[in-house]
């Protein structure tokens, strides 16, 4: 099944690769199917949030008024978070492996 998925991948990327260029390159397709996988469990891991994940908030208009709402910027606890568990990083940010 893996094979297949990479080899539409790359049919929608315009790559025409041979049999040997895909052998070479299915192991990191599959590695990074597992960073998918892992970014896709994360975002639901209540405890890597500190507790129950909040609804999102909308864009939705301000009753009464035709502007949006105004964000402020508030720190969280996340961004130290996702930090400690990274596998690689330079200074305060993620290395993210390039596999494709």
């Amino acid at each position: 099944m893996i094979k297949e998925d990479f080899l539409v991948t790359a049919h929608l990327a315009h790559l025409d690769l041979s049999e040997e260029a895909v052998q070479a390159s299915l192991p990191e397709f599959e590695r990074m199917l597992g960073y998918f996988a892992a970014m896709r469990e994360a975002d639901t891991d209540e405890a890597a949030f500190g507790g129950p994940l909040p609804d999102l908030p909308d864009n939705k208009q301000v009753s009464g008024s035709n502007e949006f709402r105004q964000d402020t910027a508030k720190h969280s606890a996340l961004a130290d978070a996702l930090l400690k568990g990274a596998t690689e990083l330079e200074g305060r940010y993620l290395v993210v492996p390039n596999v494709l």
